[in-house]
């Protein structure tokens, strides 16, 4: 065998035989100088290992640090940010009509429930808050951005945009409650604004991806098994984001609070943002 491949030496040559101790361990030591040990293939791969984790971290830091640069901001740099370091988990408690503190049939209580929940003291739809001068810098919108006029720039959290646009398609469940002298231009824009909401919340809901799991259960009334819908979710400080809100909101229908570089004072007479133009449609949004 030895004559067909060159490579092989076994430890015991076909020749001779060892016929002593001292004849085997010489023959071992010469075959370990031949052949890596395990221990020596392992501490090189182990090398690799380390130098591969070196050169992976080095290269998350420097793009994470390029897109600092950019002007591309993690979430950290949101303006509240420490509502995002608070997290928990929650189990949704399912309530439906009639049960429910924002649904159900229309009624004084629900009108006032989302008042409350979308903080409407300025605006009728949701509030809206002043962002630093140095995040719309850092997200490069100075340019277009609406500058208020004691310092800061118009914004408003995306929770809230998504929350008005659910309260929408709520109301649009009884029309004849919310908006019982709609005209059909008014439908119309009405039905356009809707389909923009679901959008919104469809974009939404894909981009924060809620992987909670939901299970099924068996029931005394049909063989079909039904979801559990009490799945744990891991959500934010609510009561945080409310405070920020709180804390951030501006009154946008000040006397010439702000002014549209070409069109003058925005709501010259504090009118609010309405859903259409012309006549109103309805008094609950």
């Amino acid at each position: 065998m030895g004559r067909h491949n060159k490579e092989y030496s076994p430890v015991y040559s076909d020749e001779r035989s060892a016929t002593s101790l001292e004849d085997v361990e010489v023959e071992l030591a010469a075959a370990q100088e031949r052949q890596p040990s395990r221990l020596s293939k392992l501490g090189l791969w182990a090398v690799h290992a380390a130098f591969m984790i070196v050169y992976t971290s080095i290269f998350i830091v420097s793009m994470y640090q390029k897109n600092t640069v950019s002007g591309v901001f993690s979430l950290l740099d949101s303006p509240p940010n420490a509502i995002g370091d608070k997290t928990h988990l929650e189990v949704f408690p399912i309530q439906g009509p009639p049960h429910g503190k924002y649904t159900g049939e229309p009624r004084p209580e629900v009108d006032q429930a989302w008042k409350d929940l979308l903080q409407c003291r300025q605006s009728r739809s949701h509030p809206l808050e002043k962002v630093s001068e140095d995040w719309v810098n850092r997200w490069g919108r100075e340019h277009e951005a609406v500058k208020l006029p004691d310092g800061g720039y118009l914004g408003m959290l995306s929770v809230f945009h998504e929350l008005h646009c659910i309260k929408r398609l709520y109301q649009t469940l009884s029309p004849d409650y919310y908006f019982p002298n709609a005209t059909e231009r008014e439908i119309a824009t009405n039905r356009e604004h809707n389909q923009h909401c679901l959008e919104v919340l469809r974009m939404g809901a894909a981009c924060r991806g809620d992987i909670s799991i939901i299970t099924h259960m068996w029931t005394d009334i049909d063989a079909q098994p039904i979801v559990n819908q009490t799945a744990p979710h891991q959500c934010v400080d609510f009561d945080k984001v409310m405070e920020y809100s709180r804390d951030n909101t501006v009154d946008v229908y000040q006397e010439d609070y702000i002014v549209h570089p070409k069109f003058g004072p925005s709501f010259p007479k504090g009118n609010s943002i309405k859903p259409f133009k012309g006549q109103e449609m309805g008094h609950h949004h």
